[in-house]
């Protein structure tokens, strides 16, 4: 029996109702198909962000003709907006990504807010042509939360690529986490709301004649609850051994 969903299915029954403290993978591990179509080899160290990404795209390919085809992306999926930000006339350009988990770095940082600080900091671009100031500026692009996924997977980047020696190597330094977690701060609309950020003018058709609509600045929202922002640790995976 090869079927994943039936076999990611009999995992988790048995973790969950039997008295059992563990349960062995064999069959599960079967199922799961590399992209030649070939189960798995377990005695290759397996990157875990790589593996959490690719089961997910087959749950969902799995489950895709069924009524559950939202399954996945209704409890882990989210959005990220990278945002193009004019550092003259403040306007934004947004640009949304689906994910399923969020890559914060660990070089450098000594806590996980320090992680997301990082992560929406964003980057300086030069002689950019913005499109409302018509000429030259410099802008910032940065990634901010859009939508909060119901459970929030974390990975952090310990594997890195060594540009000097040409090898990957592993980050052993202290990352503290809290166990209640609140991202309001890295959210857009948090963002958009203490930069006092803009929006360019676009161009609508009333009555068959086409006006300008003056530019949206601060548009109000819907304020979320607070309780959409805060998150609760339930599990932590540690990775042991070298990058090798």
């Amino acid at each position: 029996d090869d079927n994943l969903l039936h076999q990611l299915q009999r995992l988790f029954t048995f973790l969950e109702l039997s008295d059992r403290g563990d349960y062995n993978p064999q069959d599960f591990c079967f199922s799961f198909k590399d992209y030649q179509g070939l189960p798995v080899n377990v005695t290759i160290q397996q990157d875990a962000q790589e593996f959490i990404n690719t089961i997910f795209d087959k749950i969902e390919n799995g489950l895709k003709t069924t009524p559950l085809r939202h399954l996945a992306e209704a409890v882990y999926g989210g959005k990220t907006c990278t945002q193009l930000i004019c550092s003259e006339c403040k306007n934004a350009k947004d640009k949304e990504e689906n994910f399923y988990n969020l890559s914060l770095e660990v070089k450098n940082v000594k806590t996980l807010y320090e992680s997301h600080d990082k992560y929406v900091t964003g980057e300086i671009i030069n002689d950019y042509n913005c499109e409302s100031c018509k000429k030259k500026v410099n802008i910032r692009k940065r990634v901010c939360l859009s939508v909060l996924p119901n459970c929030l997977i974390v990975h952090l980047q310990r594997i890195v690529f060594n540009l000097e020696s040409l090898m990957n190597e592993k980050l052993n330094s202290r990352l503290e986490f809290p166990f209640d977690l609140d991202l309001e701060q890295y959210s857009k609309e948090a963002l958009e709301k203490k930069e006092n950020l803009q929006r360019p003018k676009k161009n609508i058709e009333v009555e068959g004649e086409e006006k300008s609509k003056e530019t949206i600045q601060n548009e109000p929202q819907i304020p979320r609850d607070p309780n959409y922002y805060k998150y609760k640790l339930t599990g932590v995976v540690c990775h042991s051994g070298t990058a090798d």
